[in-house]
């Protein structure tokens, strides 16, 4: 007979004994002990242990350290003066004696060293200018250890709250089947009707939907943190270790105060005083650099007065390039530079307020979460199991107060995450160059 012609009452129990007979042919699978294989990893890791590794993959801070050793090259090549140059010269050839007498008596030799002198110190302020950036190179090897690390904490933690995500879920989808498994003998006996079976056929499916969902995820957070810290490969094998992290006492100095030891602003002060360097050197090449050369000529006594030396002086006349374009540059730059700087501060100030301001936000959900929601969501469900269980109550008010502690039990793993990824966020916030 065509379901459409079926009465509506008669069609809601076909249904429900369909849905029955699908839940008895067709088993709900098995899910797999994700949290036990998480415990026995064979790579479980703690987050120092993470940190480390993440020291030497990360490639940002790789590639500060080659920053650094790249200007320490360039200190070395600013600090060095020019090369002096040599010479040889034959001068007074006579085309006429050529191959009629000896090369020593058809021209003379001239043997010339030159050594150009650096004035109006640009040798100094090409020095100081590399100093500089060496110290810029060095705070921004810190602010990248510094972005690692924030980096490494939140995908830490972010795994340890997936992990307990999928114990979570896997508990409630393993509880739905098994009452699944005992509506179905109730029903069977006629204990329990076809709509509160399916009812339940359609909840246990969905906390086994969000048990798959939740192992996807946990992948995911396995992945994330074994990019950071260079074990892709081996990244389904993580686990973490040890407990969620507790917030310390705020700092209580000013903002703007620790902004002013913060990493990136110290770099960007270090590249302000380069600038400014940077303009004393284009303004030192206002000042003509001398070149004082030595020679020694031989010559045969028949050709001149013989064998002698001489010395020689060097100046660039500076009638066409008087180097205005380079002081204009280097000044827009210093400019630029000093801009940098105090946005560099200005963000790094709002970066600790906010970080503060998170942090305290995090914390008050999470206390709300474990004083109040959560043991009262515990306890409402309990209460309905124990109504349900004496037929005091219905299995709608049931099923509700299970949604509701699912619902708030992952709340306060979220709200745990946030205090753990506040912490981080703040940490950084709050770094300063000394550990240098």
């Amino acid at each position: 007979m065509p379901f459409s012609n079926v009465a509506p009452g008669s069609r809601f129990a076909s249904l429900a004994a369909c849905l029955f007979c699908a839940a008895i042919l067709h088993p709900l699978p098995a899910i797999a002990a994700i949290p036990a294989q998480a415990e026995t990893a064979a790579a479980p890791i703690s987050l120092d242990a993470a940190l480390t590794l993440a020291d030497e993959a990360n490639i940002d801070v790789i590639r500060a350290r080659l920053a650094l050793k790249t200007a320490q090259a360039n200190l070395r090549m600013a600090d060095t003066a020019p090369n002096p140059v040599f010479s040889v010269n034959s001068t007074q050839i006579r085309p006429s004696q050529i191959g009629v007498v000896p090369y020593d008596r058809l021209a003379d030799t001239v043997a010339r060293v030159d050594l150009p002198l650096e004035r109006g110190g640009k040798r100094r302020a090409r020095t100081a200018a590399a100093n500089a950036l060496i110290d810029a190179a060095q705070d921004d090897l810190v602010s990248a250890r510094r972005d690692m690390r924030e980096a490494v904490y939140d995908a830490y933690f972010d795994l340890k709250a997936a992990e307990d995500r999928v114990r979570i879920l896997q508990t409630i989808a393993s509880s739905y089947a098994d009452s699944l498994a005992i509506a179905g003998k109730q029903q069977h006996v006629g204990a329990l009707s076809s709509g509160d079976l399916a009812r339940q056929t359609v909840e246990a499916a969905r906390a086994r939907t969000d048990a798959a969902q939740s192992v996807t995820q946990w992948h995911v957070a396995q992945l994330a943190l074994g990019t950071l810290i260079g074990r892709e490969v081996q990244s389904d094998m993580l686990a973490t270790t040890g407990d969620w992290p507790a917030p310390g006492g705020m700092n209580e100095q000013a903002a703007d105060l620790i902004a002013l030891r913060r990493p990136d602003v110290l770099a960007a002060q270090a590249r302000t005083m380069a600038a400014r360097r940077d303009v004393d050197g284009a303004r030192a090449l206002r000042h003509p650099d001398v070149t004082v050369g030595v020679q020694y000529e031989r010559a045969s006594g028949a050709l001149g007065v013989g064998d002698s030396v001489g010395l020689g002086v060097s100046l660039p006349i500076p009638v066409r390039n008087r180097y205005v374009g380079e002081g204009e540059a280097a000044e827009t730059a210093l400019v630029q530079a000093e801009a940098e700087e105090r946005k560099a501060i200005s963000v790094a100030t709002a970066d600790i307020l906010i970080a503060r301001q998170a942090l305290q936000e995090a914390v008050d959900r999470q206390r709300a979460f474990d004083t109040t929601q959560l043991p009262a969501a515990r306890r409402a469900a309990e209460v309905a199991e124990f109504a349900y269980g004496h037929g005091a109550t219905s299995l709608m008010e049931l099923l509700d107060a299970r949604r509701s502690l699912r619902a708030v039990e992952l709340g306060a793993i979220d709200a745990q995450s946030d205090v753990a990824n506040a912490i981080a966020r703040l940490s950084a916030a709050e770094t300063t160059g000394d550990d240098r």
